[in-house]
């Protein structure tokens, strides 16, 4: 997989990514047409650092977090590009941020209701 930030240029079907610095964050306003994974977890094994990312199927899979983009972190959102020499992996920043600002308002309304859960036998919530 080969380790490239988002795109720059407008996003269409399967678009050709355009290299950046890793230090620099690069922002774009399009919408991303590809496949979506989303990283679920960071974390140390005797293997390395390994980040488990859900896929769009609901499986997660374990890859080497050297193979991602820099400054992946779990709750990021990665486009993935099919290329002549791989997989590409983007973090999508704009749509992990949306979806971070979505979840909290989804928190911020549960906090307000004031109401207790319910939890059952096995320890589960139902929202």
């Amino acid at each position: 997989m080969s380790v490239k930030d988002e795109p720059q240029a407008p996003q269409e079907q399967n678009p050709a990514p355009t290299p950046s610095a890793a230090a620099n964050v690069v922002v774009s306003a399009t919408v991303w047409t590809g496949e979506r994974w989303t990283v679920d977890g960071i974390e140390d094994t005797p293997t390395g650092r390994m980040a488990r990312v859900e896929l769009p199927s609901g499986r997660t899979v374990d890859i080497l977090l050297s193979s991602l983009p820099d400054g992946v972190q779990e709750g990021d959102i990665l486009g993935i590009q099919d290329g002549p020499d791989g997989a590409v992996a983007h973090i999508l920043r704009e749509e992990t941020q949306a979806r971070h600002l979505e979840a909290g308002a989804e928190l911020e309304t549960l906090n307000a209701r004031g109401a207790a859960l319910a939890v059952d036998v096995e320890g589960e919530i139902t929202l």
